[in-house]
């Protein structure tokens, strides 16, 4: 029989659970600059139209990604005590008419591989294995979320190299690679993120394998091929667009006119599911009334638009 597990301390149970008390769930106002190179382009449109429920994490993670902001600290500090000068932290990052949405690390000059050029600066933190792999391989085949925001970054400063600096979380070991900017990169993938942007439905899975490797940690996994609902936002209603002028605007054809961030979050009663979201066959539209019919699984109709008294 195996032994046990240990109970967890009652103190730090609570670290814990203050840590999830004090903790903000919040939705992206765009795609960032850190997921913008994953491998799934219905994954990437998912996030951007707010279709899966906020991520709660547990305080450990909470603890975890807070130590990640104090090693940033830590490096700008490693590096200025060799000489180099270090400003523009948190500059932020806006491509595609503000729809691709970050922030730097920071940027540098006095690298010493090469002290009169300006760097990008982008740090993480990894544990024995993934820094193994990022030794190993580099940043592009080892970490190529890391690879994408480093290029997006060049590309939104005009900057020509970035200094990649990661530290060991197991034994404090350091890791750089001076990355260059790979212009055909960065214009393939804007192309690829605003084809994501602009489309009206969900592109294409990553694969119809209910197991590949990539779905079985994906958010989104219960709303791409478990027949979950979406939800609620003008993010997933018909009648919302993104709009390729401005800042991350977005705009409702139902009202003909933009919609705010707040809104955006709200809904309205004329919601309308865009309809490859819903778990159902589309088999009727009443444009007068405003309202889409579908058959669920289960051999039931359900009127999309209809208050409860009209579909009764």
């Amino acid at each position: 029989m195996a032994p046990l597990p240990k109970a967890e301390s009652s103190t730090v149970r609570a670290i814990y659970r203050a840590y999830e008390a004090a903790a903000e769930s919040w939705d992206s106002l765009g795609i960032s600059v850190g997921e913008a190179n994953g491998p799934c382009d219905r994954q990437i449109w998912y996030s951007f139209r707010w279709c899966s429920p906020l991520e709660k994490h547990h305080g450990r993670q909470l603890r975890l990604f807070e130590t990640g902001n104090i090693e940033e600290d830590r490096l700008v500090a490693d590096l200025e005590r060799i000489g180099v000068d270090v400003y523009g932290q948190q500059d932020r990052i806006r491509l595609i008419q503000g729809h691709v949405r970050g922030k730097c690390d920071g940027k540098a000059m006095g690298v010493v591989e090469a002290p009169k050029t300006e760097h990008l600066l982008e740090f993480k933190s990894s544990n024995a294995k993934g820094m193994k792999l990022i030794v190993k391989d580099g940043c592009k085949v080892a970490k190529p979320l890391h690879f994408g925001q480093c290029q997006l970054g060049m590309h939104a400063f005009g900057l020509s190299r970035c200094l990649y600096l990661v530290s060991c979380k197991d034994d404090d070991t350091l890791y750089a690679e001076r990355i260059e900017y790979d212009a055909e990169f960065c214009l393939r993938l804007l192309a690829r993120l605003e084809r994501i942007i602009n489309s009206p439905e969900p592109p294409a899975r990553i694969s119809e394998k209910d197991d590949w490797f990539e779905c079985n940690f994906c958010r989104h996994k219960p709303i791409c091929k478990e027949a979950a609902w979406p939800r609620v936002t003008c993010r997933s209603c018909l009648h919302s667009t993104p709009e390729m002028s401005g800042d991350g605007h977005w705009s409702c054809s139902r009202w003909a006119k933009p919609i705010s961030f707040d809104e955006q979050k709200e809904a309205c009663p004329t919601h309308l599911h865009i309809p490859a979201l819903v778990p159902g066959d589309q088999i009727d539209v009443d444009e007068e009334a405003e309202t889409i019919t579908y058959r669920m699984p289960d051999g039931r109709m359900w009127v999309d638009g209809a208050s409860q008294e009209e579909a009764a």
